[in-house]
């Protein structure tokens, strides 16, 4: 029965080779879209849960408010990790992070800058299932001046020798000692650290007192990341209940001095990636993007499974006296229906198959796309396997059912009478299918120009500075800082380099933050201003525009010590708007147990408006001040005529060499670096492009093979019509107008949807475009044209044809 059920299909096949080609192209680039996708969902959901206790690890974050202007951080203080072990009983175990930025490493005459660093407690490989593959993970950061590099960094600078015992040159000249060497962190960790660390040397080199202090001021630094390994049964919100107690004990002092509200945030691990949006967080995820890749996925899916359904019911006339000799000779519809479902099945096995070979072809190439290293393993994923087979199966079910229960239930007495007719039912359902496919294809059309629109507008956006040809290099050697104004002076000497100047942040990535005084309408009152440390040519390089009062200069000596520049943001804030030109104002307040610096002063002048933040976030007051002190200006920039720009950088190097002999150079451009913070953005344009572009092909593979069908159907009336002085035009447009129809329909559906879906998608974004009427515009165009192209081809033909030999078709 079974021998007879498998030839059964393959003959149908056989028959019908072109709609099946049809199906089963279609079918296989939905499942590679699908397969590549799933693979990209699952890599995103496991984030950090190789992590053999990730289910008890939490982080430790910060919500604070002040003067009505809340924060929301990834990072708490120093004295949290130990002080939490110490007060909660609930906690097993803590380490700190502390990032320390771009260094230099050298090993005999090996010399590369290294980053993703970080200063950690010892207790790292406790809490973490980083696998420590040489060295004594209970000792291996015990001690001051220790490092555990990862695999990589260690090949890199030792080869084939053993790092364990070799000293390791940092910086300037500070010797570390290898004690471990672990494996490269996985890809789908949040955490991309190459070397760690141990804390005790931030301990040497603080002192053990002020390191481990627990003063009031300790507590509202958040400079670090802080993990807890809780005990087992645990449960994190014990610690939300009981940190009021807390706070009580070492906070509140200095939170009411300074008028902060402050509330803990506790992140679970396995949360942290898709689900974190505080500031001053690692690289994380969107999980929006994976419900965007899941829809995706369904429309992909749906575009194929219609296209079968199409041209299964369009062929029924053909189908039909099968179905009623097969019923004659005594065939249940029961029979019929397991037939039908069996060969929608099989085609989409068969489909599945193809695509798993495409898949392993292309995904390196989409693995460079998305920025990841996934593998197409079944054994090391098995539930991706059970997806995967899943969704091909319940694929075949859905596209066959339909045409299954509709072909099975024709009347062999009316079929074999020759009076059968398919009824407006059918044609019916196939009009809805497509309008559904150019539908789903129009979304994805729109969605793609927003998209594409978004990034052009994040990448071309008035900034309010100007980020082109600035080379920016960071001064680590303190000798150099030091020299920094002889360094900018030599600079200055060749001629390709217009300007140079330094500065305590890099513009574009935020900026540091403290506590001021401005005068208000009630006296002196207290803000969490954002603040950037420049020199006297600052402004001018970067190009910011003076709108009140003037610019820093070396004319006045009073600038270096009580002058300040606000944004036009900060004059709207402290309602100080046209009149800010000589409003006090105070860096820093004095704090017990600080030693901060505290500078009163006033406003000298106001710049326009400019991002110092990602276009993610608005633009938020800012001051800027003047500082003789070269170790607080350890960013340098320098603007270089772009026509000479190789002879340039070789220049800045030897001049940098002359002045720091023992740190090597080593330099960005600044548009480049922020268009990095865009790649998220860029990534999704290409994702959304490609989909796009795919789900187009599929839905023209239906219309295409459905159009060839439907033409056949009427070879007898294009013949007569032409007999009777029909043009080829006048049929063309006969035979195609139907199909544009349903294609403008599907349109007007798709705006409402799409406009809706889009317009949540912006609203992530602070400084965003606006969707025209035009973006749809072009949508209609692209279908129709699309679907012109994929229909006129059959169309065409047909009516060129011989009318003698339509006449005969039957």
């Amino acid at each position: 029965m079974y021998r007879n059920f498998f030839i059964n299909i393959l003959r149908t096949f056989g028959r019908n080779k072109f709609y099946t080609a049809l199906n089963i192209i279609g079918l296989t680039i939905g499942l590679v879209c699908t397969i590549l996708i799933l693979l990209f969902i699952q890599d995103e959901l496991s984030y950090d849960k190789y992590n053999v206790n990730y289910e008890r690890i939490i982080r430790l974050g910060s919500d604070f408010t002040l003067n009505g202007k809340r924060d929301r951080v990834a990072t708490s203080a120093l004295p949290f990790g130990p002080t939490f072990k110490e007060e909660f009983p609930e906690v097993e175990e803590f380490v700190r992070f502390l990032g320390s930025g771009r260094q230099q490493f050298k090993y005999g005459d090996k010399i590369f800058y290294e980053e993703r660093i970080a200063y950690v407690d010892s207790s790292v490989f406790k809490v973490f299932s980083f696998d420590l593959i040489k060295g004594n993970p209970d000792k291996a950061l015990t001690e001051p001046n220790e490092i555990v590099l990862s695999e990589t960094l260690a090949k890199k600078y030792f080869g084939q020798m053993d790092p364990i015992g070799k000293i390791l040159l940092v910086g300037e000249n500070k010797s570390y000692k290898v004690t471990g060497v672990m494996r490269d962190l996985p890809s789908n960790s949040h955490f991309r650290y190459n070397a760690f660390y141990s804390m005790k040397t931030l301990e040497k080199i603080r002192g053990t007192e002020e390191f481990n202090s627990t003063k009031p001021i300790s507590f509202w630094s958040f400079s670090n990341y802080t993990f807890l390994l809780l005990k087992k049964h645990a449960n994190s919100k014990v610690l939300l209940e009981k940190f009021p107690m807390y706070y009580n004990k070492y906070m509140k002092t200095l939170g009411d001095q300074l008028g902060v509200s402050y509330h803990l945030i506790i992140q679970n691990l396995a949360d942290i990636h898709l689900h974190s949006d505080l500031q001053w967080d690692a690289p994380t995820g969107n999980v929006k993007y994976i419900y965007i890749l899941f829809i995706i996925v369904i429309f992909i899916l749906s575009i194929a499974s219609i296209n079968y359904m199409n041209m299964a019911t369009a062929r029924s006339t053909k189908i039909a006296k099968e179905v009623g000799i097969r019923k004659v000779v005594g065939a249940y519809r029961e029979n019929l229906i397991r037939q039908f479902l069996a060969e929608s099945v099989s085609i989409t096995v068969f489909a599945f198959g193809i695509a798993l070979i495409i898949v392993e072809l292309i995904l390196p190439l989409f693995n460079s796309l998305v920025n990841k290293n996934m593998v197409l393993s079944f054994s090391k994923t098995p539930e991706l396997l059970l997806y995967s087979v899943g969704i091909t199966i319940l694929l075949g079910l859905i596209s066959g059912i339909y045409p299954a229960f509709y072909l099975s239930s024709f009347h062999p007495s009316v079929i074999l009478k020759g009076t059968f007719y398919k009824g407006k039912s059918s044609g019916l359902l196939r009009k809805l299918l497509v309008i559904s496919q150019y539908a789903i294809s129009a979304i994805m059309i729109s969605g793609t120009i927003i998209v594409a629109s978004q990034f052009v507008y994040m990448n071309n956006k008035d900034v309010g500075f100007n980020q082109k040809d600035i080379l920016v290099a960071v001064v680590r050697d303190s000798v150099l800082r030091a020299r920094i104004e002889p360094l900018k002076q030599e600079l200055k000497k060749n001629p390709n380099i217009t300007a140079v100047a330094t500065s305590s942040g890099l513009i574009g990535f935020g900026g540091s933050k403290t506590v001021h005084l401005f005068e208000g309408t009630q006296g002196m009152e207290q803000y969490a201003l954002n603040f950037n440390i420049v020199d006297f040519d600052y402004i001018d390089l970067m190009e910011m525009k003076v709108i009140q009062g003037r610019n820093f200069s070396r004319k006045f000596a009073s600038d270096t010590s009580s002058a300040f520049i606000i944004n036009q943001a900060a004059a709207r804030k402290f309602n100080w708007n046209e009149n800010s030109i000589g409003k006090k104002m105070q860096f820093g307040v004095k704090i017990e147990g600080s030693d901060g610096d505290v500078r009163p002063g006033n406003v000298i002048g106001v710049v326009s408006d400019f991002n110092y933040q990602t276009l993610e976030n608005k633009i938020e007051p800012i001051n800027l001040l003047v500082s003789e002190d070269p170790r607080t200006r350890r960013i340098l920039h320098i603007k270089i005529n772009p026509n000479n720009r190789s002879e340039t950088i070789t220049y800045i190097k030897k001049v940098w060499d002359k002045f720091s002999p023992n740190m090597s150079f080593s330099y960005f451009f600044l548009e480049d670096r922020m268009k990095e913070n865009y790649q998220s953005e860029e990534r999704l344009l290409w994702i959304f492009s490609i989909f796009s572009i795919i789900s187009i092909l599929i839905a023209s593979l239906g219309l295409f093979g459905l159009a060839s069908f439907m033409t056949e159907q009427c070879t007898k009336e294009i013949g007569v019509r032409k007999v009777l002085g029909a043009s080829s035009g006048r049929l063309v447009y006969l035979l195609t107008r139907e199909f544009l129809q349903l294609i403008i329909i599907a349109n007007i559906v798709a705006i409402p949807l799409s406009y809706w879906a889009l317009q949540s998608w912006l609203c992530d974004f602070s400084y965003r475009i606006n969707i025209g009427l035009w973006v749809f515009v072009v949508t209609i165009l692209s279908s129709v044209i699309i679907g012109l192209c994929t229909v006129s081809w059959h169309s065409y033909r047909a009516a060129s044809s011989d009318p003698a030999k339509a006449l005969t078709y039957e």
